[in-house]
């Protein structure tokens, strides 16, 4: 890195790195808004759409599905353009995306929408965890990265909180309100400079090219497999929480609208308090260990949850759930940054986490077809045998806060 972007806190990072960290918050924010708006709609697409449960899983899986092939694209054009650019492109067509309801009238329309709207957050995950990764040092990263992804949580609050006000006068409002990701890119174009980036070396100079095959190469292939496989069974087991714990409030425990709304604002508040606290949690025993915790954590916090027919705990207990699901997630950006090298970290980072969302196709369809068969309690029970599953994944990767396998210097 050059002088000028080391000259001020080299201990933490480049001059550029909270410019940067916003830019990514930010970013992160409206991906999230989109992801949850889905779900907080779902009772009422489930009536407007006249559709069962399996197939409103479905429009879960279509969005998740175009996630995967976002990651492959975006991550792509972050490596061979910069991180800079991929992101902007995707904030654009992510407000597209939400600004076509209005268009959309039947569920196979739904789900073609979906799909589209997928492709853009796929996009952003990788280029954000790179540019985390180039400008925070190691001992900060993971605290800096959970930071940025706790905007999950922080899209999720207000997609609640525009939930409680729109869902009983127009739901479509719901999802119109993310065309704000369209001036968001112009705010990120202004923040992050156009020198920085996963396309560019040091001092901005462009980068080798970087291919499709690039992280299955011998020496990555194992690596690329296991971390991959971490993220599937994270984010089978989060949105198969996530995506019907509003339905199954209202069907099976008798909440309505307004206070299942509630309920995920609590939730999602309980998960920011989590990302900080798990990111932190990393940056001292270590990224795996805090993961494989983090998985535990959620086993036990569900299986607590579902056996419970009292409001008021629900409520409360919905918060350490909230704690809990962000755990993995709070580290993995810094974990698979270490994982490979600076050259190929955007598209690495984004595919790994992103080819994880083939769990998150597959759950919400699945737990649907188990709760229309036997409750939608007996579905989300399933969840805690998925993250146990998370935690035998991890005992075949290595710790990378000590050792990391490619370091860079900040200095």
């Amino acid at each position: 890195m050059s002088a000028e972007r080391t000259a001020s806190g080299a201990a933490t990072g480049t001059v550029y790195r909270w410019r940067v960290l916003w830019a990514a918050f930010s970013s992160y924010l409206v991906d999230s808004y989109d992801l949850i708006v889905l779900a907080i709609a779902m009772p009422v697409l489930l009536k407007v759409l006249h559709i069962s449960l399996p197939l409103g899983g479905l429009l879960g899986s279509a969005t998740m599905l175009g996630a995967v092939v976002g990651s492959v694209v975006f991550g792509l054009i972050a490596e061979n353009r910069s991180s800079r650019f991929s992101l902007i492109v995707s904030l654009v067509w992510l407000g597209a995306g939400m600004g076509s309801v209005w268009f959309v009238s039947t569920w196979a329309q739904w789900m073609a929408l979906r799909f589209l709207t997928g492709l853009a957050i796929g996009g952003l995950w990788g280029p954000c965890s790179a540019l985390i990764a180039e400008h925070w040092a190691p001992a900060f990263r993971a605290r800096a990265a959970s930071f940025v992804y706790s905007a999950f949580a922080v899209g999720a609050v207000i997609a609640s909180l525009v939930g409680r006000l729109t869902l009983t006068v127009d739901w479509h409002i719901l999802f119109l309100a993310g065309v704000c990701s369209i001036p968001m890119a112009l705010a990120v174009a202004r923040l992050i400079p156009v020198s920085t980036g996963a396309g560019h070396g040091a001092g901005g100079t462009r980068k080798k090219g970087v291919g499709m095959g690039a992280i299955f190469e011998r020496g990555l292939l194992r690596t690329t497999i296991l971390a991959s496989l971490v993220s599937v069974f994270n984010l089978a087991g989060y949105w198969g929480i996530a995506y019907w714990v509003p339905t199954f409030l209202v069907r099976e425990k008798g909440l309505t609208l307004s206070a299942m709304a509630d309920f995920s604002l609590f939730m999602y508040a309980g998960m920011f308090v989590g990302f900080q606290l798990f990111g932190v949690l990393a940056d001292k025993i270590g990224r795996r260990l805090s993961m494989m915790a983090a998985f535990l954590l959620v086993s036990a916090s569900v299986a607590v949850y579902i056996v419970s027919s009292n409001p008021f705990f629900l409520f409360l207990w919905g918060g350490i759930v909230g704690a809990c699901v962000s755990g993995v997630a709070a580290a993995a950006g810094a974990y698979y940054a270490e994982l490979f090298p600076e050259h190929l970290r955007a598209y690495a980072g984004g595919f790994c986490w992103n080819v994880g969302r083939i769990g998150a196709v597959v759950a919400p369809y699945t737990i649907g077809c188990i709760g229309k068969a036997h409750g939608l309690q007996v579905g989300l029970a399933a969840t805690c045998i998925i993250n146990l599953m998370g935690v035998v994944v991890l005992c075949f990767l290595p710790e990378t806060l000590e050792k990391q396998p490619h370091k860079e210097a900040l200095a």
